[in-house]
C-alpha cells in the first residue's frame, strides 16, 4: 500500500508542466558529437614527394601506384597484364635494394576456383633470427577495373614502407614482404604461400592491407588470433588510429574474406586494414588512379608502418594469449582492456545503476514501477524504430537498386531523423509517465544488461554499451541528489554514447549500403531512447512537436531521395554484357541492377522480361537475353582419359581444353552425379562438404580454372554415382568481339561493368 501511494505521488509530480531545456541541451550535444564524427572522418593530409627520406610519403607511393596501374588496364590472375604488373613490382623492390623472389604455385580455393599464381616475396632481416612479420597486399585486380584501390594502393603502401624501413636501423625481428597473386579469385596466392612455401613457417604475425573503395580513412577492421598485444603495439605507434573491436566482431559474421583469412584459419596473429569510402568505385573501371585518394594512401602507409615496427619489436617467439576489447578516442588514442573482464564491467555497471535507483527510491524520488517502465522503454523505441525503418527502406528500395546511390545524403539524414522521431515519439506509447529518476534508472539498467550479455557472447561490441552505462552509474551515485545533478546524469552518458557510436554509424552505409541505413536507425534508437527521462519532463515540445518535426523532415528527405537519380558517372550503375554461345547459338546476356538502361536494351532487342542465362542457372540466376550474331568459335572440350569404378565409386581423369585459347575454363557437374572430390593439378578444388557450388546453386557444382594452358588441364574426380549424367563445360575470355561494340557504345556514362566485367563465353553439353 505504501508503494502504491508513493507511486501515485511520483507520477502526479511527473505530469507537471515540465521544461524542454534539458532535452534541447542533450540534442545540441548529440548534434555536436555528430559534427565531430564528420569532421574527424577523413584521413590525414598526404605528404609530398619532397618529404624527408626517413618519413613515409604518399607522394612517393603514388608515383609507384601510377607505374603499376596508371595505364588503367585490369590485371586479373593469369593475364598478360598481371605479369607486367608483377615485373614492375620486382623492379621497384630491386631498386630499393631488396632481393625479391617469385613463388610459382598452383592453388585452388574453397569455392572451387583454381589458378597458377605468382607471389612476390622479399625479406628485410632483423637483429634476431626466428620469426618475421609478414607485410602483405595482393597485386591482382578483378577483370572489370584496374584495381588502384583494391589493391594497388596496398601494394604501393607496402613498397613505400619497405623503402622507409631500409632507411632506419634493423628491427628486432625481420619483415617479410608478401605481395600475393589471385586474391580476387579466392585468396589463391595467400593459400599457396601458407600451404606450399617454406617461408610460411617463419611468419609470426601478419599485417594485411586491403581496399574496398577509393578513399576514406584506413580502418583497422579485423584482427586474427590473440590480438591484445597486437592492438597495443599498433596503437603505440599509429599517428591517427581508427579502429574498433566492433569492426572485427561484425566482420566475423559476414561472408567476406581477405588474404588474412588464410592465416586466421591457423590462428596466426594479424591485423587487417582497409579504406571503404567510394563504394560505388569498388570492382569497376572507376577504381582507377584518378579516383585513388592520396590521403587514404598516406593513412594506409602510416598504419602499416606503425603496425610493422611495433610488432617487429615484440617477442614473436613467445606465445601471446588473450583477446582485447578496444576502440579509438577521436582517432588520437586507443583504449583497450582484456575481453575476459567485459562481463564483470557489465555487472559493475548494473550494480551502480541499481544502487542509484534504490537510493532515489529511498529519497522518495521514484518508485520501482517507474524503473520497470524505463527498463521497457528502450524495447518500445527499438520496435517502433525498426517498423518505421523497414517501411522507409521499402520506400527507398527502388531508388537503391544496387544498395548505394550517387547522392546518399538525403536518405542518410532521413534514417537518422526517423530514428529520432520514433524514439522520442515512443514516449506517447507509454500509458503512464513515470518519474524521471525512475525512467533514468530503468534505461541504464537495460544498457548494463545488454553490455553484460555482449561481454559474454560478443565482447568486441560490448564497450558501446558498457562505457556509457558505467558513466551513467557513476553519475547517478555521485550526482543524483540534486535536480541539476540528475540532469547531468541523464545528458552525459548519452553524449558519451554518441561520441563512441557516431563515427561507427557513419561507416555503416559505406560498408552495407541501404541495409546499413536500416541498421543505423535501429542502433540510433538506443541513443535517442536514452533521453526518455528528459523527454518525459519536457512537456508537449519534447513529447509531441519534436517527434512530429523530425518525422516530417524524415519524410521530406525520403521523398527527395526517392526521386533523385540513383546513378551518375561518378557513381555508376553496374551493367555487364556477355556474349554467350551454346550449341552454336549465340545470345547477349545483360546483367544489371534495375532499371535496365533503355539504350542498351534497344541496341540488341533484349526481351521484356529476364530469363535463365545458362542451362545450369538456378531460379534466381536470371538476366535479360537477346539474339546475338553467330560467334563461330569452337566449344571447349572435356576428354575422358580414365574411367573406373571401385567400391561403388566412379573415378574419372579428365582433360579440359579450350581450342579457342580462352584463359578460363569451367566444368559444371550436376548434383545427380554425387560429386565427392575434385583434384586439379594435385590441389583439392572440391570436397563433399558442399564447397565449390559456384553459381549453379544446389543443383550443380562448378570447378573453374582461371589459367588454362594451351595443352589443357587435368582433373581427377570421384563420384558417388556410377550412372551417366549430362555435364556442361564452358570457357570464358575477357571482353567482347567486334559485334559487341554497339552494345558497349550504348552503355551510358552513368553505367559501368563490375567484377568479372564484359566477357565472351562458349559452352557445350557433355555426356559423362
Amino acid at each position: 500500500m505504501a508503494d502504491q501511494v508513493e507511486t501515485r505521488g511520483v507520477v502526479e509530480a511527473g505530469e507537471g508542466k515540465g521544461s524542454p531545456g534539458p532535452l534541447i541541451v542533450a540534442l545540441v550535444l548529440l548534434a555536436l558529437a555528430l559534427l565531430l564524427a564528420i569532421a574527424q572522418a577523413g584521413p590525414p593530409a598526404a605528404m609530398g614527394k619532397d618529404a624527408p627520406v626517413a618519413e613515409l610519403s604518399a607522394g612517393r607511393a603514388r608515383e609507384v601506384l601510377a607505374d603499376l596501374v596508371g595505364d588503367g588496364v585490369p590485371h586479373p590472375v593469369g593475364s598478360p597484364a598481371n605479369a607486367r604488373v608483377r615485373e614492375k613490382i620486382l623492379g621497384h623492390l630491386r631498386r630499393l635494394g631488396y632481393l625479391p623472389e617469385v613463388q610459382e604455385a598452383f592453388a585452388c580455393s574453397r569455392g572451387g576456383n583454381c589458378a597458377r599464381v605468382y607471389n612476390v616475396l622479399a625479406r628485410l632481416p632483423g637483429r634476431e633470427p626466428g620469426r618475421s612479420v609478414a607485410l602483405m597486399a595482393h597485386y591482382d585486380s578483378v577483370a572489370a577495373g584496374p584495381g588502384a584501390g583494391d589493391d594497388g594502393a596496398g601494394v604501393a603502401a607496402v613498397l613505400e614502407v619497405a623503402r622507409v624501413l631500409k632507411t632506419g636501423p634493423p628491427l628486432r625481428h625481420g619483415v617479410l614482404l608478401l605481395l600475393t597473386d589471385g586474391e580476387e579469385a579466392g585468396l589463391l596466392g595467400a593459400q599457396a604461400f601458407a600451404e606450399q612455401s617454406p617461408a610460411a613457417d617463419e611468419v609470426g604475425a601478419v599485417v594485411n592491407l586491403e581496399g574496398r573503395g577509393s578513399s576514406g580513412p584506413s580502418l583497422m577492421f579485423e584482427t586474427s588470433g590473440p590480438d591484445a598485444w597486437l592492438v597495443s603495439r599498433f596503437a603505440a605507434g599509429a599517428p591517427r588510429p581508427f579502429t574498433s573491436s566492433l569492426f572485427s566482431a561484425i566482420y566475423q559474421l559476414m561472408p567476406n574474406d581477405t588474404d588474412l583469412s588464410v592465416f586466421k584459419r591457423d590462428d596466426v596473429p594479424g591485423l587487417n586494414f582497409a579504406f571503404i569510402d567510394g563504394p560505388s568505385h569498388y570492382h569497376t573501371p572507376l577504381d582507377s588512379l584518378e579516383n585513388a585518394s592520396p590521403e587514404s594512401l598516406q593513412h594506409h602507409g602510416d598504419n602499416a608502418l606503425a603496425a610493422v615496427r611495433g610488432i617487429a619489436e615484440s617477442d614473436l617467439n613467445a606465445a601471446p594469449q588473450g583477446r582485447a576489447v578496444f576502440f579509438d578516442l577521436f582517432h588520437a588514442v586507443v583504449v583497450q582492456w582484456p575481453a575476459s573482464i567485459s562481463p564483470l564491467l557489465g555487472i559493475l555497471a548494473l550494480c551502480l545503476t541499481v544502487i542509484a535507483a534504490a537510493i532515489a527510491r529511498r529519497r522518495g524520488l521514484t518508485a520501482w514501477s517507474s524503473v520497470i517502465l524505463g527498463l521497457l522503454f528502450p524495447l518500445a523505441a527499438l520496435v517502433l524504430t525498426l517498423l518505421l525503418a523497414i517501411g522507409l527502406q521499402m520506400l527507398l528500395a527502388g531508388a537503391f537498386p544496387s544498395g548505394w546511390v550517387a547522392r546518399p545524403l538525403p536518405a542518410i539524414a532521413a534514417f537518422w531523423l526517423l530514428a529520432l522521431a520514433a524514439s522520442l515519439g515512443a514516449v506517447a506509447l507509454l500509458r503512464r509517465r513515470g518519474s524521471a529518476p525512475g525512467l533514468w534508472a530503468g534505461v541504464w539498467i537495460f544498457w548494463s544488461l545488454i553490455g553484460t550479455l555482449l561481454g559474454m557472447f560478443m565482447p568486441g561490441a560490448s564497450y558501446l554499451f558498457l562505457v556509457p552505462a558505467l558513466v551513467a552509474g557513476l553519475c547517478g551515485l555521485l550526482l543524483g541528489g540534486s535536480p541539476g545533478g540528475r540532469m547531468v546524469a541523464s545528458i552525459l552518458p548519452a553524449f558519451v554514447a554518441a561520441l563512441l557510436w557516431f563515427p561507427i554509424l557513419r561507416a555503416l552505409y559505406l560498408g552495407l549500403g541501404l541495409v546499413g541505413l536500416l541498421a543505423t536507425a535501429v542502433l540510433l534508437s538506443f541513443i535517442f531512447g536514452a533521453l526518455v527521462p528528459l523527454v518525459s519532463a519536457s512537456g508537449s515540445l519534447g513529447r509531441r512537436w519534436l517527434p512530429l518535426a523530425a518525422g516530417a523532415a524524415a519524410l521530406v528527405l525520403a521523398v527527395l531521395a526517392r526521386i533523385s537519380a540513383p546513378y551518375s558517372p561518378e557513381s555508376p550503375q553496374p551493367v555487364t554484357v556477355q556474349l554467350y554461345q551454346n550449341a552454336g547459338v549465340s545470345q547477349w546476356i545483360l546483367r544489371s541492377s534495375p532499371p535496365f538502361p533503355p539504350a542498351v536494351r534497344k541496341a540488341a532487342s533484349f526481351a521484356a522480361q529476364p530469363g535463365p542465362a545458362y542451362p545450369w542457372s538456378p531460379p534466381g540466376g536470371r538476366a535479360l537475353l537477346a539474339p546475338a550474331p553467330p560467334l563461330g568459335a569452337p566449344a571447349p572440350e572435356l576428354t575422358v582419359l580414365a574411367d573406373s569404378v571401385t567400391a561403388g565409386k566412379r573415378r574419372l581423369r579428365l582433360r579440359l581444353t579450350s581450342p579457342r585459347g580462352a584463359p578460363i575454363g569451367t566444368v559444371v557437374v550436376p548434383a545427380a552425379a554425387k560429386l565427392e572430390l575434385v583434384n586439379v593439378q594435385g590441389q583439392t578444388a572440391f570436397t563433399a562438404d558442399g564447397l565449390g557450388t559456384g553459381s549453379g546453386g544446389d543443383d550443380w557444382r562448378q570447378i573453374t580454372t582461371l589459367s588454362v594452358p594451351s595443352q589443357g588441364i587435368e582433373l581427377e574426380i570421384i563420384l558417388g554415382s556410377t550412372q551417366p549424367t549430362d555435364w556442361y563445360v564452358f570457357d570464358r575470355s575477357y571482353g567482347l568481339p567486334p559485334s559487341g561494340q554497339a552494345l558497349l557504345a550504348a552503355r551510358p556514362k552513368s553505367a559501368a561493368p563490375i567484377q568479372d566485367g564484359d566477357s565472351t563465353m562458349v559452352s557445350r553439353k557433355v555426356r559423362i
